[in-house]
């Protein structure tokens, strides 16, 4: 398996690399200088980051061009690598480097994030779908279904983060079920646009569920509840699932 890992500021490049090596893959076939039997998948792996921002219009033009790999975005929600700044995938409400607590930002990041499985699924890949590292029955059977298809395979896998978020890493598995049965994180996939919900809590839990203990969000709950922004919240999660 051959992958295209990108770091820091070479995001854009990797993409580009991702193309470049499927291409030199295929003209090994052609010229005889490998047996079907022995081709590769092509893989990108990716943060948020890169994957909501630096990099977009590379990915874009990749599923565009129905270029056949593998996409894995590990979404920590921030730039990890350099220092826990505010992305597009940062949520509405958390605290980061670039966005601190201050008399005139007391909700801390107020954009709130960029909805990347309906931009891509814009683009109708193969087979886009979100994964939990909690729900690890869900994740393989997506997998499997992914590797039936050939086309773009794009996959945004949520990853709780003990140094950006603020948290003891042993309740990394209790934040990653809490995303899920909050609402805050929908499992779900498409196949040629189709939307399908693999898992729906039984029991939705209320956010401040899983916004409680992560120091990433601890103004909203100290010294004084800030009921407005919680609820603003849980508000934006309703409506989304009131449409599901």
């Amino acid at each position: 398996m051959s992958n295209a890992f990108d770091t820091k500021g070479k995001a854009a490049v990797q993409r580009l690399r991702a193309q470049s090596v499927w291409d030199a893959l295929d003209a090994l076939l052609k010229r005889g200088k490998m047996r079907a039997e022995e081709n590769l998948d092509v893989v990108v792996v990716a943060g948020n980051g890169s994957t909501y921002d630096i990099a977009m219009s590379s990915v874009s033009g990749a599923i565009f061009r129905d270029l056949d790999f593998w996409y894995f975005c590990y979404d920590n929600e921030s730039y990890g690598n350099t220092g826990m700044q505010m992305s597009s995938a940062t949520p509405y409400g958390a605290r980061t480097a670039t966005t601190p607590i201050s008399a005139r930002t007391q909700a801390g990041t107020e954009h709130g994030q960029k909805d990347l499985f309906e931009i891509w699924r814009a683009h109708r890949p193969a087979y886009l779908a979100t994964v939990s590292p909690r729900y690890p029955v869900d994740l393989t059977n997506k997998f499997l279904k992914a590797k039936a298809l050939r086309g773009p395979k794009l996959f945004i896998a949520h990853a709780p983060c003990p140094t950006g978020w603020l948290y003891d890493p042993e309740y990394t598995a209790e934040y990653a079920r809490l995303a899920v049965d909050t609402g805050l994180f929908a499992l779900k996939e498409t196949v040629d646009g189709t939307v399908t919900h693999t898992h729906i809590p039984r029991r939705r839990r209320p956010v401040a569920d899983y916004r409680q203990g992560q120091g990433r969000y601890r103004h909203l709950f100290e010294p004084q509840r800030n009921e407005a922004t919680i609820q603003q919240i849980q508000a934006r999660v309703d409506r989304y699932r009131e449409s599901v």
